[in-house]
């Protein structure tokens, strides 16, 4: 038996546990205090470590050759992991994201895309973003004061930003949306296709991609696509399942958490309307204030890594082959590392959050997102008159991205 084991009456693992926001933080704030570094075994999961405070968390991100992205990145059932190693020969998942490469390899294919997520990539992307924000603005405007901005617009805004990356045409919104949820809420039963993990949705995923992947080797074009497409990596031409999953990572992952920052970040407005106040006064604040909606909804609740040798971490030994899952909204709400925590503070300089990972595996596409979140709230909120919950948000039923399925609200416009 290992030790220090989490106790029986905490579990902020259970994809249930998110359903209820303030209870999850609790149940990490005490494990921050009392158990930083405690074991898990229970079921569905094979066995692993969590980690919580901040500075442990950067810790183990940090020292990418110490704890390895392969061969589990996230949490997924035993049952499931066993069914796809069968069927792949020993292989745990059907695609091969940069995420889930090490070392050389990973800095390799990252690099391939760096220049569409980082610096002048985003200074190009930015009359799209801000095109989509009044577009969206637009949308919520004809909607007369009432909507679910969720659904119709904090899920739509980073969806366009990324099939204007991609090179894909708007009418295949409706399709990448499906597979995101089915794929990264795969615990959700109204976003699930089955109870599979979403492994199930991976043969739909590889023929679609594939055919992309086919089209832009044929005929380039001026997009990302295209340069995933036409990379080569060493001397030969990428491979089809690391492009397909390139395609895959990009075109989910790319929209699923900045739509959760949106509108987490909408509710955190609309909690605390005298952070609102000070964006309506002074819109510049967004600059920084992307930052903290980040820190404060935390859109991915965890990773996974494994020691490639024995490591002790806030006292206790991780052995060689252990899996470790370090909880990313708990080092968000460390006292340890932001004063006051709890408190949203949109002048907050909060560049150290772990909203976005930390280390060598950082989000690749921060940039892009925060980009999405200040420009939207930048323009948004100084035309608000007002605004307020029309109802209950409906969170994520997961343990590993967030976000709502639904967020009604009521506004007006100052000019209505």
């Amino acid at each position: 038996m290992r030790y220090p084991e989490m106790p029986a009456h905490l579990d902020p693992i259970r994809h249930e546990a998110w359903l209820d926001d303030g209870r999850v933080h609790q149940e990490m704030q005490t494990l921050r205090q009392n158990f930083p570094v405690c074991w898990y075994a229970r079921e569905p999961y094979r066995p692993f470590w969590v980690v919580t405070r901040s500075a442990d968390i950067k810790e183990v991100m940090g020292q990418n050759a110490l704890f390895i992205n392969e061969p589990r990145l996230v949490l997924v059932d035993k049952a499931v992991e066993e069914a796809t190693e069968q069927a792949l020969g020993g292989r745990r998942y059907t695609v091969r994201t940069v995420l889930d490469m090490d070392g050389a390899e990973h800095q390799t294919y990252r690099e391939l895309t760096r220049a569409w997520f980082m610096g002048p990539g985003v200074v190009k992307l930015q009359l799209r973003i801000e095109a989509l924000a009044d577009r969206y603005i637009g949308v919520m405007r004809e909607a007369g004061g009432q909507i679910d901005f969720a659904h119709e617009i904090a899920s739509q805004l980073p969806l366009r930003v990324i099939l204007s990356i991609l090179g894909l045409p708007e009418t295949e919104a409706p399709f990448i949306l499906r597979i995101t949820q089915q794929l990264l809420s795969s615990a959700d039963p109204e976003l699930q296709r089955s109870r599979q993990g979403g492994a199930d949705v991976m043969p739909e995923v590889a023929a679609y991609f594939g055919k992309l992947l086919a089209e832009r080797r044929a005929n380039p074009q001026d997009d990302l696509a295209s340069v995933i497409a036409t990379s080569l990596v060493g001397d030969e031409a990428i491979g089809a399942l690391e492009a397909i999953s390139y395609y895959l990572l990009v075109s989910t992952a790319g929209h699923e958490t900045t739509a959760a920052s949106i509108a987490g970040g909408m509710l955190a407005f609309i909690k605390n309307p005298d952070q609102m106040k000070k964006v309506q006064d002074k819109p510049a604040l967004m600059r920084n204030g992307a930052n903290e909606i980040v820190r404060w909804v935390s859109p991915i609740r965890h990773f996974m890594r494994t020691a490639t040798e024995d490591y002790t971490l806030a006292g206790v030994t991780i052995r060689a082959g252990d899996s470790v899952c370090v909880l990313l909204p708990s080092g968000n709400r460390d006292d340890a590392a932001f004063d006051a925590p709890y408190r949203f503070d949109i002048e907050r300089q909060s560049e150290g959050h772990v909203g976005f990972g930390w280390g060598g595996h950082a989000c690749l596409g921060r940039q892009v997102a925060l980009a999405e979140i200040r420009t939207f709230f930048a323009r948004l909120l100084p035309q608000l008159e007002s605004v307020e919950l029309d109802g209950a948000p409906r969170p994520i039923q997961s343990n590993f991205t967030g976000g709502y399925k639904s967020l009604p609200i009521r506004y007006r416009f100052r000019d209505a």
